[in-house]
């Protein structure tokens, strides 16, 4: 029985030190993305509570941002890899000559307002009225995108710019009588203010536009450079986002417990996202998408976003899976 034990110890230490040889060996990629609260923070503990990417063979060390910095930090080079990557910030960057490449979409959009005004039912309805957005999103170029399919004139809209820390208050204080949201603050604000908020909710509209459902709109971005320098890295990265979207229906809970944490978002309105489908994952290779992708391109040059298509360069041609 004593040599037993002590084989079986010898077979535990001999395990733990491979595993800890392994785990020093493992690749690393530091990957930025948007600080809380947001879909990349939220994605990225998603996936390091679960350790999807040491389960693929490489360690995500994630470099949390907010949205100026990230920005900045990725189109001059400084960050070379990103979630923090909608598909409309990767085609401007393109445009304006920087070297980057979207490898795979991870979450489709969503966007909508909040109101307390008993005569807005409708994007239709803002015209004479206030309306608080982050103007400076492509979440809010794409709010133009539907507006103006909506036939709503923009220029009859008083456009209140703040941040995103500034919707709530300017919407509770009465200050603007509908402010543009999206996750996960949308759901947390339904949940503060139970019965007090109108929802008005747009996306949907999209297949009854394009005949088609709208997918693609963040994912992960990197460099031509990073690209070529890691190319075999490339499919364990996506191994471990897929991983993330085939668990996720099945652990509502658990996910949500574990967006508490991290991210102080309660986990009731965490649950209600996830439940109405406000979390809108869909990890697939940027090329197999690439038409849904391109009706993105035109939204954003017929909402004034951007001038023209990128190149085919945008979309990342190499092997994904």
């Amino acid at each position: 029985m004593v040599r037993l034990i002590a084989s079986f110890l010898t077979a535990a230490m001999t395990l733990a030190g491979a595993a800890a040889v392994l785990a020093q060996n493992m690749p690393t990629v530091q990957m930025s993305s948007f600080d809380k609260p947001s879909f990349g923070h939220t994605t990225a503990s998603l996936i390091e509570a679960n350790e999807f990417d040491k389960k693929h063979g490489v360690d995500i060390q994630w470099a949390f941002k907010q949205g100026r910095a990230a920005n900045t930090d990725f189109a001059t080079g400084r960050d070379k890899i990103t979630i923090a990557s909608a598909l409309l910030s990767e085609a401007n960057r393109r445009l304006k000559g920087v070297k980057s490449v979207y490898l795979f979409n991870v979450l489709n959009g969503h966007g909508a307002l909040l109101t307390m005004d008993p005569a807005i039912n409708s994007v239709a309805d803002l015209e004479g009225k206030s309306l608080a957005a982050v103007t400076v999103t492509t979440n809010y170029a794409m709010f133009r995108y539907f507006a103006q399919k909506a036939g709503t004139d923009l220029n009859k809209v008083s456009i209140q710019s703040t941040n995103t820390a500034g919707l709530a208050t300017l919407l509770m204080a009465k200050r603007a009588d509908a402010i543009h949201i999206w996750e996960p603050n949308y759901s947390r604000m339904l949940v503060g203010n139970p019965g007090k908020l109108k929802m008005i909710e747009y996306f949907h509209q999209w297949e009854a536009i394009h005949g088609a459902p709208q997918r693609g709109f963040l994912g992960v971005a990197a460099h031509e450079d990073w690209i070529n320098a890691n190319k075999e890295l490339i499919p364990k990265i996506y191994a471990a986002f897929e991983e993330l979207a085939k668990w996720l229906p099945t652990h509502h809970d658990e996910a949500a417990a574990i967006i508490e944490k991290a991210a102080g978002v309660p986990k009731e309105a965490f649950l209600m996202a996830l439940s109405a489908a406000r979390y809108p994952l869909d990890v697939v290779p940027a090329v197999e998408i690439e038409s849904n992708i391109k009706a993105l391109f035109q939204a954003g040059i017929d909402s004034g976003y951007m001038k023209q298509m990128p190149d085919d360069g945008v979309l990342y041609r190499g092997k994904v899976r």
